[in-house]
């Protein structure tokens, strides 16, 4: 039996807009509530669409990890024009789905933000790649799980 590896979707969502509840040891998130009207992006993935990386972020107090996660979007009609702006100046949490069938949380310590996005009309079947990473200076974040709880709740805002 080959393992499956790599990210079968990314669950994005407004910082602002949700609240989060974590165990003792920040390594869960449990629960996530949205503030009315808000939802969660889904970007898909296929074809390994989203990439995430990590390196250690040590400061002088800590050592915390150094998230990137890198997803193409496609379209250039008026919703994906408004996506790109909202991840232009927004800050986030990513909850990760696994091709196995597993869940990690980023961003919990410090949203995400963008600090990447390029579009080639020519390139990348004219996709726009977006790079998200924790703002330079902060701590950085932790590897966390996310328990079901957490994950139903993140899924069923999806649109919404």
């Amino acid at each position: 039996t080959i393992p499956q590896v790599g990210v079968k979707n990314i669950y994005l969502m407004h910082a602002e807009d949700v609240t989060l509840t974590a165990d003792a040891n920040s390594t869960a998130i449990l629960t996530a509530g949205f503030a009315s009207g808000s939802s969660a992006i889904l970007v898909e993935g296929y074809k390994q669409n989203i990439q995430i990386t990590s390196a250690i972020r040590t400061t002088g107090v800590s050592s915390k990890l150094d998230f990137s996660v890198m997803f193409k979007l496609v379209g250039r009609d008026v919703t994906a024009v408004s996506r790109v702006r909202s991840l232009l100046s927004g800050k986030f949490y990513v909850l990760a789905e696994y091709q196995d069938g597993t869940y990690s949380f980023i961003g919990f310590t410090s949203p995400l933000e963008c600090s990447g996005m390029d579009f080639d009309s020519n390139a990348n079947a004219g996709f726009t790649t977006v790079t998200l990473t924790a703002p330079e200076g902060s701590a950085g974040n932790y590897l966390m799980g996310a328990a079901a709880a957490a994950v139903t709740s993140i899924k069923a805002k999806v649109g919404g």
